[in-house]
């Protein structure tokens, strides 16, 4: 029996009894419960409070990624005769943990830009990625990545997002070694210059990192990341102000604050909720002599759903930099990670920027396919999801000393497009759209990372 059904018989508030957790062969019950917003021995009333509260919930393991389903039941129990009370019944099915992933991967900033360079297959990287997610059952992870070709990377990422069950401290360790072998040099006519000179590791990178993390509520967590970083140039390249001083190397020591809200219910293609991100960055460059930056970033989103199948999706970010010239390197702003859609081809570099994205999504299909050809059990059911999508973006940067030849810089930039999104087992993501941007230039596009 349902909780609404009984809604008349039990009005008054009823205890959790017990939380019964199945298909969980592997993960620990409480990294599960970590994210419920419901207890055992405490009291709610059987109404629909208490079903957004499982709701809510049944996203929050979701969004663990370690599951390709969550369900979540409730019931009143009658049996015991001296006490009516909730049960409560997680079912899960967990996903394959254990990834050898041998990989071939374009090294440019997007498919439509690799596509542009006739899918040269020079510009080509593989490896092999070994990543290990839920270790020992508590949520850890282990990534280790092998690369060469275009690019060369050797990196090792260890992440602990709860120190114990009943801390809300969390770590995340990196260390990372690369090298370019082609260089993005400067910026003209609002495209990345490349330079190429037939040698290998033009730069070269280490890095290093330590986050430290803490659950402030269940929706709000702030993180504290210290890294250092070395930048290491072959002197054949014409850097110019890659880096401070036109030097050919460069420390860099960064530390950060930042805090975090998030309450959507999917990360990987939200349609409810919200999420808030504000950080504060301490940079110092230091080569033959020092420079410093104080870089302030905020994002805000907002997803509403208005009807059982249409959505709408809200998205701002901006960034400051206080340093009124900070190096190349430093003035990556829009067209890297964050990016106006339509403005594919370009990049718009500076000192500030802000950008914004509106949507309206129509759910057209939500489905479980059946995959009984797949040898893992877990993956043999595939969750699919289809959404047709209008939207606008828009955006600005800013910037005193920018290249004549960059038009984009200093510009209101704005287009519009239609698009189909497409997840599939709840954080895998084809994005195909057609957009036309204020340039009047249109093209179609494709993406494997949401746009809002």
């Amino acid at each position: 029996m349902s909780l609404i059904s009984i809604v008349t018989v039990a009005s008054q508030p009823l205890p959790i009894r017990s939380i019964l957790i199945e298909g969980n062969k592997k993960t620990k019950d409480y990294v599960i419960k970590r994210e419920l917003l419901f207890h055992e021995d405490s009291f709610y009333s059987c109404d629909e409070s208490l079903e957004q509260l499982i709701t809510l919930s049944e996203f929050r393991v979701a969004n663990l990624n370690l599951f390709n389903k969550v369900k979540i039941l409730s019931e009143v129990d009658t049996t015991n005769h001296y006490e009516v009370c909730i049960k409560i019944v997680i079912r899960v099915v967990e996903k394959w943990y254990h990834w050898p992933i041998p990989f071939v991967e374009f090294s440019d900033r997007n498919f439509n830009v690799w596509r542009n360079l006739d899918f040269d297959p020079n510009r080509t990287n593989y490896g092999l990625y070994f990543f290990n997610y839920n270790l020992w059952g508590k949520n850890h992870t282990l990534k280790t990545k092998l690369k060469t070709g275009y690019n060369t990377k050797l990196g090792l990422e260890y992440r602990i997002p709860f120190l114990s069950e009943i801390s809300n401290w969390g770590i995340k360790t990196l260390i990372d070694y690369s090298s370019l072998n082609e260089l993005w040099y400067e910026t003209t006519n609002d495209s990345l210059q490349f330079y190429k000179n037939g040698e290998n590791n033009l730069i070269k990178n280490i890095q290093a990192s330590i986050e430290f993390s803490k659950r402030i509520t269940p929706f709000t967590s702030i993180y504290i990341l210290t890294q250092y970083q070395n930048d290491q140039i072959n002197s054949s390249v014409p850097t110019n102000d890659y880096l401070i001083n036109n030097a050919k190397n460069q420390n860099t020591f960064k530390t950060q604050l930042r805090l975090e809200i998030d309450k959507r219910n999917n990360l990987f293609l939200p349609t409810e909720g919200s999420y808030l991100r504000a950080d504060m960055t301490g940079l110092s460059w230091i080569n033959k002599s020092s420079e410093y930056n104080f870089r302030l970033g905020f994002k805000i989103q907002k997803f509403t759903k208005i009807s059982s199948s249409i959505y709408t999706a809200l998205s701002c970010h901006t960034q400051f930099n206080s340093n009124k010239n900070p190096p190349y390197s430093q003035r990556k702003i829009l067209g890297y990670q964050e990016s106006i859609r339509g403005f594919e081809h370009y990049v718009v570099d500076g000192r500030s920027g802000i950008k914004g994205n509106a949507a309206i999504r129509f759910h057209a299909l939500k489905s479980y396919l059946s995959l009984p050809f797949i040898p893992f059990k877990n993956y043999q059911e595939l969750p699919l999801n289809i959404y047709l999508e209008v939207y606008s973006d828009a955006g600005y940067v800013d910037y005193n000393f920018p290249n004549k030849t960059n038009q984009l810089v200093n510009a209101f930039l704005y287009s519009g497009g239609l698009g189909l999104n497409t997840l599939f087992y709840n954080d895998r993501i084809l994005r195909l759209e057609f957009s036309l941007n204020s340039l009047k230039e249109h093209g179609f596009f494709v993406h494997f990372i949401k746009a809002i």
